[in-house]
């Protein structure tokens, strides 16, 4: 996710002091609160396969061998926490102004019968083109998200409704697709921004 963006002047004095504050040691991760910490025992990559929406075969050990990538299991009809989520790590790159080009985003569809690659495709590019989608096997997605401590289930109909789960938790992958850290559900770009140089200087 090469120049991905160019920030608003707002966005980049704002990136400017966050790198000062690290600088000045600013957050650290063990103590960072909304992030889990796990580089010193990173979960290993998850060895499913799955297809981006472009139709090509995708691996959580095919992740970027020069960027972050962070990672969420969410559904396109998700009303709130799916798009909250996606929206919220959207301005924190934004905030993080240069930084923002040492990260990719992925989403895991958790419902990929109803999220075809167009649907998929269509809704990311509301938050950023740059986000990749992915979708396969539902018991695989499963399976996947359980390799990363993700509790998610296949949906099922229950008296007439049609029940999805998603994760909550951003993941955040080193390369080779190991698990250094996760952030907390419902964490905002002000909670995510500050902590986006701090990870990709000391996991990259």
């Amino acid at each position: 996710m090469k120049n991905r963006r160019r920030a608003p002047v707002r966005s980049l004095v704002l990136a400017a002091a966050l790198l000062g504050a690290t600088a000045c040691g600013g957050p650290d991760l063990a103590g960072a609160e909304h992030y889990l910490d796990l580089s010193d025992q990173p979960m290993a990559a998850s060895g499913v396969g799955l297809t981006t929406v472009d139709g090509e075969p995708w691996g959580f050990a095919d992740v970027a061998d020069d960027r972050l990538t962070l990672l969420f299991f969410g559904y396109t009809s998700c009303p709130d926490v799916c798009p909250m989520t996606m929206a919220e790590i959207n301005l924190a790159l934004e905030q993080a102004g240069d930084d923002a080009d040492r990260f990719d985003v992925v989403m895991v569809s958790s419902d990929p019968e109803r999220d075809t690659d167009e649907q998929l495709r269509t809704w990311l590019d509301r938050f950023d083109p740059d986000f990749q989608g992915v979708r396969g096997d539902v018991d695989d997605t499963v399976r996947a998200a359980l390799d990363y401590g993700i509790p998610i289930e296949a949906p099922e109909v229950t008296e007439g409704e049609y029940l999805v789960s998603h994760g909550g938790r951003v993941l955040v992958l080193t390369p080779g697709g190991e698990a250094a850290g996760m952030f907390d559900e419902g964490v905002g770009a002000d909670d995510i921004a500050p902590l986006l140089p701090v990870l990709a200087s000391e996991l990259l």
